[in-house]
């Protein structure tokens, strides 16, 4: 008993620590409109690495306030698809794609939420004929191989000419537990280096 309580005290430390550092980041100003965004959320949660925000910014803000489709694979909690709706402006389209149908809940003016699979290749298939070419592909869904492996074959050749294919938590190439393994050939990393 007295280690759940120690673990719970813990939690509850670490949790007003990461509260703590939210509050000094949201209180100055920054050159990011992503990191203002996600520091300052007060809607739908987002799960995002904190050093994503200068990655995205430097390969998305071309397209900001330009008709622009944006497909995300992994829509969660629907907090990203929020955020590119306001990063990208109201010329935006924001695609989210999930496999947990209570995300088809998330739709709202603007943003779009499809349910299926990423492995599976026809859904992908069928997807990207139902909304045409994109701009910029967020790959965030589930980690798996063969998810991402299946999802940048599918829909790459959809991504308009200066378009961005932006592949989130490249590391379980490494992971076995996601169908990688550092000395594994069929991996998302080796296969992008052929």
């Amino acid at each position: 008993m007295k280690k759940i309580k120690i673990l719970a005290e813990s939690d509850e430390m670490i949790v007003n620590k990461i509260k703590e550092k939210i509050k000094i980041k949201s209180s100055r100003p920054s050159e990011n409109p992503l990191e203002d965004y996600f520091y300052n959320n007060d809607k739908k949660y987002i799960d995002k690495w904190e050093h994503y925000f200068n990655i995205y910014h430097k390969h998305f803000k071309k397209f900001r306030n330009n008709e622009v489709t944006v497909l995300e694979f992994g829509v969660f909690k629907g907090g990203s698809l929020q955020m590119w709706k306001d990063y990208f402006g109201k010329k935006a389209r924001i695609i989210g794609v999930d496999i947990n149908p209570e995300c088809e809940k998330l739709t709202e003016n603007q943003i779009e939420v499809y349910i299926g699979d990423q492995e599976n290749r026809a859904f992908l298939k069928s997807l990207m004929k139902k909304i045409g070419p994109v701009d910029v592909v967020i790959e965030d869904g589930g980690h798996q191989m063969k998810q991402q492996i299946h999802t940048f074959e599918e829909v790459f050749p959809n991504v308009k000419q200066g378009g961005v294919f932006l592949i989130e938590d490249l590391h379980t190439s490494y992971r076995e537990t996601y169908g990688g393994g550092l000395k594994k050939k069929e991996h998302l990393l080796n296969m992008l280096k052929t």
